[in-house]
């Protein structure tokens, strides 16, 4: 009985996300739409899987079955570039030269699948374990899976408060690429530490933290459905790769409507799935068309934010460490985004940095995507926090182009983009430093609590949700302890706040209330009991 039941739900959620339209019932079409204002651009986004890859007066749109006969109901004057987006990956795939190049790590010639990833940083943390910690994350998957990340550093396992690069990739499951390069940068670092005077500088004053993949379960089904389509292309059991190739496009996590899971697989067979990138608490619920309520949307945000286990560990792991810098990777625009989206209060800093980035892979520097969102990763840890944030949307050839177009022909340029923001994060000038002696031995926990607001009118009914930063470390040996983190007081906030800092030795506490401006250092001096 209880699979006659999920197979009637899937069907019904098939039937609601792609009902039959004028793209027939096996097309995945790419569109250019004019619009005119604000509005429509925020009507089509509301409505259909948009790309990221637009320009002044025109949306680029994905259009999945059915859409285009919505699309041709709404009157808007578009135009159709790519008709079959599954064939035209088969044929991009047959045309590509990827041949293996000397890369940071293994020489590659195709994209990673989620195996691979966790082998390699179990695999470097192994044989490095001064340099490499490997992070299993607390909460798993929807579907179980335990997402890894590694953390990167110069006597790696010591508990201090240097200042800390949060790096990640693949909130979004079809945007391979931005896996690749957060890999690519593990490697790279590892392999360049004490070799090269720069890498080993930055991991002598600062650590790393990589999550390549973010949204396991999405990436996993887009990758390995991309995987099956190309068999069933190769072998004619399938000419068109429509029964796979579709979910080589999958975007969301994979949050069931029923929560059942098939457990030897690991899958959801009726997930509806909700957007990661759209799941965090700053401004999360708008109706400005950046982020959607309906279930069935590409930028689904979920009931309430942190409603998503995925997205509760990156804001674990960001509350509870000294991270003054952060970027996540998506594609495709090939720009470099900026939090507050041109309009953030240290924009005099995000801007010069965020164009020298840009400059080095040949991207444009901007603002934002080209419409509002809300809920994302940069505009949180930039607004709790004050960390300096970014997202790269890397390339211009579509979300997981042949390997040899993407990531074997840019991958240089990202290092050097990543390098330029790992100083950044080091750099004093741009994040703040408390510090102070104390006796061996004792703890020093740096906490703040506050209320970080929702878009007016969210369907939770909330206007803010509470939040909590909580650093804990020990004394070092010769009694010295120095936490580099954000300013003291969040940007978008108009008064004066404080951190709370907590000494404790023994059954001794000492608190002392911290103001502390960006690139500004607190200095407690000696801390008696």
């Amino acid at each position: 009985m209880k699979k006659i039941i999920i197979v009637s739900l899937l069907s019904a959620l098939l039937t609601a996300i792609a009902p039959a339209g004028s793209t027939g019932p096996e097309v995945l079409s790419l569109v250019r739409v004019q619009v005119t204002s604000e509005s429509q651009a925020a009507d089509l986004f509301s409505r259909f899987d948009e790309t990221h890859n637009h320009s002044d007066g025109e949306i680029e749109l994905l259009l999945w079955p059915g859409d285009l006969a919505e699309l041709d109901s709404l009157g808007y004057d578009y135009e159709v570039i790519v008709h079959d987006l599954v064939a035209r990956d088969a044929e991009t795939q047959a045309a590509s030269t990827s041949t293996s190049i000397e890369m940071p790590g293994p020489d590659r010639t195709t994209y990673r699948r989620l195996a691979d990833y966790n082998a390699e940083m179990q695999a470097l943390a192994k044989e490095n374990p001064g340099l490499v910690k490997l992070i299993e994350f607390p909460n798993l998957s929807l579907e179980g899976r335990s997402i890894f990340g590694v953390e990167i550093a110069a006597d790696v396992k010591s508990k201090d408060g240097r200042p800390t690069f949060y790096l990640d990739g693949v909130h979004h499951a079809r945007e391979w690429p931005a896996g690749e390069y957060v890999m690519i940068y593990i490697h790279y670092l590892v392999e360049n530490y004490g070799k090269d005077e720069e890498i080993t500088r930055l991991l002598n004053e600062g650590r790393l933290i990589a999550t390549p993949i973010v949204n396991v379960d999405g990436f996993d089904y887009s990758r390995e459905s991309a995987l099956s389509a190309e068999e069933n292309v190769a072998h004619q059991t399938e000419p068109t790769g429509y029964l796979n190739g579709f979910e080589g496009y999958w975007r969301k996590n994979r949050r069931s409507l029923t929560g059942v899971t098939v457990p030897l697989v690991q899958k959801n067979p009726d997930a509806y799935g909700v957007d990661p990138n759209r799941n965090y608490s700053y401004l999360w619920g708008d109706n400005q068309g950046g982020s959607s309520g309906s279930q069935f949307s590409a930028t689904y945000r979920g009931t309430a934010p942190w409603s998503e286990p995925e997205v509760v560990n990156v804001r674990d792991l960001i509350l509870s460490r000294t991270v003054t810098g952060v970027i996540t990777n998506h594609t495709y625009q090939a720009t470099v985004l900026r939090a507050g989206g041109g309009n953030a209060p240290d924009d005099d800093i995000l801007e010069p940095l965020g164009k020298r980035m840009a400059d080095e892979m040949g991207y444009e520097n901007t603002g934002n995507v080209g419409y509002p969102t809300t809920g994302t990763t940069d505009d949180w840890t930039y607004s709790v926090t004050g960390t300096l944030g970014f997202t790269i949307e890397h390339g211009s050839l579509g979300f997981h182009p042949p390997y040899a177009d993407s990531v074997q022909a840019d991958y240089k340029g990202v290092m050097r983009a990543f390098d330029i923001m790992f100083d950044a994060v080091v750099d004093p000038r741009y994040h703040s430093v408390v510090k102070g002696t104390a006796s061996p031995g004792a703890t020093v926990t740096l906490k703040k609590s506050f209320r970080t607001p929702l878009s007016p009118g969210n369907p939770t009914g909330e206007e803010a949700v509470a939040e909590k930063i909580s650093i804990k470390v020990p004394v070092a040996p010769d009694g010295s302890f120095e936490l580099h983190v954000g300013p003291s007081t969040r940007p978008h906030v108009n008064k004066a706040e404080s951190y709370t800092l907590v000494v404790k030795s023994g059954d001794k506490t000492k608190t002392f209330k911290v103001n502390v401006a960006r690139g500004r250092v607190a200095d407690l001096g000696r801390v008696t009991f």
